[in-house]
């Protein structure tokens, strides 16, 4: 049997629940309230120092946290929403932690606010958050969103413009205005003849007097019938009830076949004078006197209106035609030339005549003509009048749908020197629509069309006028003048709705008549998302008294802004996926059937996981969102972006977070990748695609440990830590279980989950328990060097934790926030002594003074209110794991430098006593708490590689262990042994009688020898420290006797 040492040389492994035979050295069994590091060895980890001196006031019972880090002067907030919605903020860091700040609610109120809040009956994790600079996002993962508002509507509901594209001589503008597919026949002359005239052609006509050229257009006009109670004789009035004529107007007077009024002549032209709006005279001249009439004639007379040298419209028969337009339009040119000839045998002027060359040229057919109708005229630009009686010979019939009206105002003049203006042709274009009830403005070289019902209108010469009403084909026939707000669909593709998009005219000063098109959103569909149903935002608005004692912050809850859908329409602009599934509807009703499960920052675009589709909103929107597009007309690199992802499972997702290679989207079973192939990260180019099949624990959000991401499977009986790395475009990532060597060691329900990726730590919690688990890791460029399990123990149970730069926060179940500062920070309470600093350990730890000391009883007497004394906080400390509360003294001149004294709480939160003098100095007060650390069985290993080789089949005896400690100060061991009786022994560093008194039993460097005398098998080994001093173990040295039974290893 041979006499044998082995070393530990470190034990930075952390907890392996490997059996023991396969436990690694440095690993042990189990720590508690140390942290593994590569540089100090296993060390007792610092204490909790607690924001403020009380506990957070105001604290609601359930409820979600967050956390909120502002910058490195004015520090962090805690923040909670509680079942009722209502928020409330402390100070975690900076100058007066611990205190209440102020909340005030913003847009929407703090009814609204609060109702959005208020999580599902059993949704302690439907409040996510995020932060983006001094803007803290919360949505509601059970509230669904709607919509709210539509776009602006046209101006009128039936509209038409007509845009008159050129002026010309001899022309129709002509329009078809319908409603209904019913069609109306309009006849149109294409042949007429001269079918009679009064020219003179006998002797003594050689003059000629009725050569002349002259057009005539001819229509049937307004009459009036008036009875003979109409005819004043004594006064020569003619009464008529809203006749319309003024003065000048030229009539025609008919008997109607039966007497004549005396005083007129049948069929001769007359003057209107005198008049007024229901009576007037006739003249035989215009302007001249009244004509005297004497007589009312035996039945209705008839008074026509004459439009210029028309003398009558008649049927084959010889009948008139009565009623303004109903034979309208016609224009026809009569050139009569004229040659002298001898007709007697005199030389005198009776021995002349005439004989005239009558031409007849049809310029227009006019509406309503049929073939035999008669149109008498006068040709009066002759040097003597003469009438001319004109005749349809043909027509053509059109079928045309006019069933309001058909528009055919006066031709425009056929002289090519008679000037043409727009306004005059748009003026004979609304006349002609007086009575159908359209209402027209003139607008530039246009006219604004509108009715109380459904209309539409057709250009019968499309070379003269367009026509425009809610939609174009091509976006270049647009008017340059139009109504201010006319909103227009430009339809790029007939066969496709996808190329479609709307503009609106915008006129110069919000005036209609010149301005411009600009891209808007269709009329009448959804506009806004409804703020209320929005995620919503906390603000730091202001801070009063910064950098004092007295510091407080207002923060303002609100609904937030969201941008409105600006242009295209349901097909080019869809509304993103988080409103819901669209129906069939027009214009689309939403179902609100998804909810908003996290808001994400991607990119530089706010990310919104709904169901299985992550949407990105436009870039540098975060100030307002904004989730539409930017156009209609093409696909744009800052569109939105909405991608789903497929799988065959299902896959809501719940959250992600950022990788060099995209964003990796989480559902509770697989991984998601949303990428680009393209540097740019455009609707085009974005690809969401699954990358791993791994369970996901929804309640808490993936974090990144550098190099890989991790996050927790909560599936089995136990939590699994899981860590991807290697996330490529392309192929699948590297996946490992890190928990591998302690799969009992994570509760299953674990709800609280935070890193400090500066000291590589992630810390581990659950809701309900004191333990909080921890994982050490670190990376160096050949891989991780250290991946290290522990444990810590709080005297109180977990509502939140959270880890801000170099600091971890842990809110208890009695509100107290507590602090641990992962390195070492000026505040820390500690003590320096040559010229070695010891850190002193304390839970929940706060400072306290004005102690009372009595000589008789050697106690000192801490009362609260007195002497500055603050101690009404202890009456808020449960009784927890039974920790002891003591008081330690740090003052490097004091005699009890760095020793603790128990206190004796003889009234809770009002007075305690401590043994000996304690009343002249400031000394921290806090909460006692046990380093452990639980060895593994001892055996005879031989490392191979990162692997070690255990000799389980010899014998070895134990004689004693050499523990190496760093800073240290007491401690204890305990030997557990088989069948017998366990056997704990306590250490000072330095022993009575060798250190002075005023000197703190701590040392830099200590090694302890601890005998043992047993078989490696029966002997279990835990170091423990329950005192205010460090406690550090660097390694483990052991020696014994060791036999290999006379076996040869092979």
């Amino acid at each position: 049997m041979a006499s044998i040492t082995q070393t530990v040389p470190t034990y930075e492994g952390g907890i392996s629940q490997q059996v023991e035979t396969r436990i690694l050295p440095g690993q042990v069994k189990n720590i508690v309230n140390a942290i593994p590091d590569v540089v100090y060895g296993l060390y007792k980890r610092p204490g909790s120092e607690r924001a403020g001196v009380t506990k957070l006031p105001n604290v609601q019972s359930g409820g979600s946290w967050f956390h909120y880090y502002r910058d490195e002067d004015e520090g962090s907030y805690i923040g909670q929403v509680a079942t009722d919605g209502a928020i409330r903020m402390w100070k975690a860091s900076g100058d007066n932690p611990g205190a209440e700040q102020t909340v005030t609610y913003g847009t929407g109120g703090a009814t609204a606010i609060k109702s959005y809040l208020t999580a599902s009956a059993s949704g302690s994790e439907d409040i996510q958050s995020l932060t983006l600079n001094d803007t803290t996002f919360l949505v509601n993962r059970s509230k669904t969103v709607s919509t709210t508002g539509t776009t602006p509507a046209r101006p009128d509901t039936h509209f038409a413009f007509i845009e008159l594209l050129r002026t010309e001589n001899g022309r129709q503008y002509s329009l078809n205005v319908y409603n209904t597919e019913s069609t109306t026949n309009i006849n149109v002359a294409t042949r007429i003849k001269i079918e009679s005239d009064t020219l003179d052609e006998g002797n003594g006509s050689g003059l000629c007097p009725g050569i002349g050229t002259q057009i005539f257009s001819c229509s049937t006009a307004v009459e009036h019938t008036i009875p003979t109670s109409g005819i004043n004789t004594g006064t020569d009035v003619i009464t008529k009830t809203d006749h319309g004529w003024s003065n000048g107007q030229k009539i025609r007077y008919w008997n109607m076949g039966g007497t004549t009024a005396a005083g007129l002549t049948d069929g001769e032209e007359y003057y209107v004078i005198d008049a007024a709006t229901d009576t007037f005279k006739v003249s035989a001249t215009s302007g001249g006197s009244a004509v005297n009439i004497t007589g009312t004639g035996n039945n209705d007379q008839i008074f026509t209106e004459l439009a210029g040298t028309v003398k009558s419209i008649t049927n084959a028969a010889g009948t008139r035609y009565t009623g303004v337009g109903t034979k309208s339009n016609i224009i026809f040119k009569i050139t009569s030339l004229g040659q002298q000839g001898k007709s007697g045998s005199g030389t005198g002027a009776n021995d002349y005549a005439c004989s005239y060359n009558r031409q007849l040229t049809l310029l227009h057919g006019g509406e309503g003509f049929i073939v035999g109708d008669k149109i008498t005229v006068t040709l009066d630009q002759a040097k003597t009048s003469y009438d001319y009686t004109i005749e349809i010979e043909e027509i053509e019939t059109a079928a045309i749908k006019a069933d309001i009206k058909a528009v055919r105002p006066t031709p425009t003049p056929f002289d090519a020197d008679t000037a043409i203006t727009a306004d005059a042709i748009l003026g004979g274009i609304i006349t002609e629509l007086d009575g159908t009830g359209i209402t027209a403005k003139i607008i530039g070289n246009g006219v604004y069309l509108t009715k109380s019902s459904a209309f539409q209108v057709e250009v019968v010469d499309q070379d003269l006028m367009r026509s425009m009403a809610g939609d174009v084909n091509d976006v270049t026939k647009l008017p340059n003048q139009c109504l201010d707000g006319y909103i227009v669909q430009v339809s790029n593709t007939r066969m496709s709705d996808e190329d479609d998009y709307y503009v609106k005219f915008e006129g110069a000063n919000g005036k209609d008549g010149t301005g411009k098109w600009v891209e808007c959103a269709a009329p009448g569909i959804v506009k806004s998302f409804d703020a209320a149903t929005m995620p919503h935002v906390i603000q730091r608005t202001s801070i009063a008294n910064y950098g004092t004692s007295t510091e407080l912050a207002t923060f303002t809850v609100k609904q937030f802004e969201w941008a409105d859908r600006e242009v295209g329409d349901d097909v080019t602009n869809q509304a993103p996926s988080f409103v819901g599934t669209k129906n069939t509807a027009d214009p689309p009703v939403y179902a609100q059937d998804v909810t908003i499960n996290k808001v994400l920052f991607f990119r530089n675009r706010v990310a919104f996981l709904t169901g299985s589709h992550v949407i990105l909103s436009q870039p540098n929107t975060a100030a307002k969102p904004n989730f539409w597009s930017a156009s209609a007309l093409a696909i744009s690199a800052i569109d939105p972006i909405d991608i789903e992802c497929s799988s065959n499972y299902p896959s809501d997702l719940f959250d992600g977070i950022e990788v060099t290679t995209g964003l990796l989207c989480f559902s509770s079973n697989q991984q998601f990748l949303l990428s680009s192939d393209d540097t740019v990260l455009n609707p085009d180019t974005a690809k969401l695609r699954s990358v791993s099949a791994f369970n996901y624990n929804t309640v808490i959000p993936p974090i990144s440990l550098g190099p890989s991401i991790a996050w927790i499977d909560n599936s089995g009986k136990y939590s699994r830590f899981m860590e991807s790395a290697n996330i490529l475009r392309e192929g699948e990532p590297t996946v490992v279980d890190t928990s591998k060597v302690v799969p009992s060691l994570l509760p299953k329900d674990i709800d609280l989950f935070t890193n400090s990726r500066e000291n590589n730590v992630v810390f581990f919690g659950k809701t309900g328990s004191n333990d909080v688990i921890g994982f050490r890791y670190w990376n160096t460029s050949e891989g991780r060097s250290q991946a290290a399990w522990f444990k810590w123990q709080f005297k109180n149970n977990a509502k939140y934790h959270f880890c801000i730069d170099d600091a971890y926060y842990y809110l208890d179940s009695d509100n107290f926030l507590q602090k641990v500062n992962l390195i070492q920070a000026t505040e820390d309470p500690s003590i320096d002594q040559d010229s070695i600093n010891y850190l002193l350990h304390l839970d929940n730890h706060t400072t306290i003074s004005g102690g009372v000391y009595s000589a008789t009883t050697q106690k000192t007497t801490f009362t609260h209110g007195s002497g500055g004394c603050v101690f009404n906080w202890q009456a808020d400390v449960s009784a927890g794991t039974g920790s002891k509360l003591v008081l330690v003294d740090s003052n490097t001149a004091a005699t009890r430098i760095g020793r603790y004294a128990e206190c004796t709480v003889t009234s809770a939160g009002a007075t305690f006593t401590v043994p000996g003098d304690c009343s002249s100095a400031t000394l921290h007060i806090g909460y006692l708490y046990d380093y452990q650390v639980e060895f593994p069985r001892i055996y005879m290993q031989k490392m191979e590689g990162r692997s070690a080789i255990t000799d389980i089949n010899s014998s070895l005896v134990l004689h004693r262990i050499k523990l190496n400690f760093g800073k240290v100060g007491l401690y204890q061991t305990t030997l557990s042994r088989v069948g017998k009786t366990d056997y704990t022994h306590t250490y000072e560093s330095t022993t009575l009688d060798e250190y002075d008194a005023s000197d703190a039993p701590y040392l830099e460097e200590k090694v302890q020898t601890v005998p043992i005398y047993e078989k490696n098998s029966n002997v279990d080994i835990t170091l423990k420290s329950a005192h205010p001093a460090p406690a550090t173990l660097h390694s483990m040295s052991w020696e014994g006797d060791f036999t290999p039974k006379n076996y040869r290893r092979v």
